[in-house]
């Protein structure tokens, strides 16, 4: 899975937890907790973000923040860079 952007994470793969970064498996641990994700498409986006894709094909990014330690929500997907601004 490494360095592939916008990679499905398949149902195998969410229960055993299967992700590239410690920050993919916090923002994956926060969804299963807070959604019921087998209802959700997701991808990996980058080290930081899950992108969720509902049955509707509405969308929304899922980021690890490194400094709050919190999963945070965009409706779009924001650089890192510009998170810290």
């Amino acid at each position: 899975m490494k360095g592939v952007i916008n990679e499905t994470i398949n149902e195998r793969n969410i229960l055993k937890n299967q992700v590239d970064t410690i920050e993919q498996f916090k923002v994956l641990d926060y969804l299963k907790k807070q959604l019921s994700i087998g209802k959700f498409d997701l991808f990996l986006i980058d080290r930081f973000t899950i992108k969720v894709i509902d049955k509707n094909n509405e969308q929304g990014y899922f980021k690890y923040n490194s400094k709050t330690k919190s999963v945070d929500f965009y409706e779009k997907n924001i650089k890192n860079k510009e998170m810290e601004r």
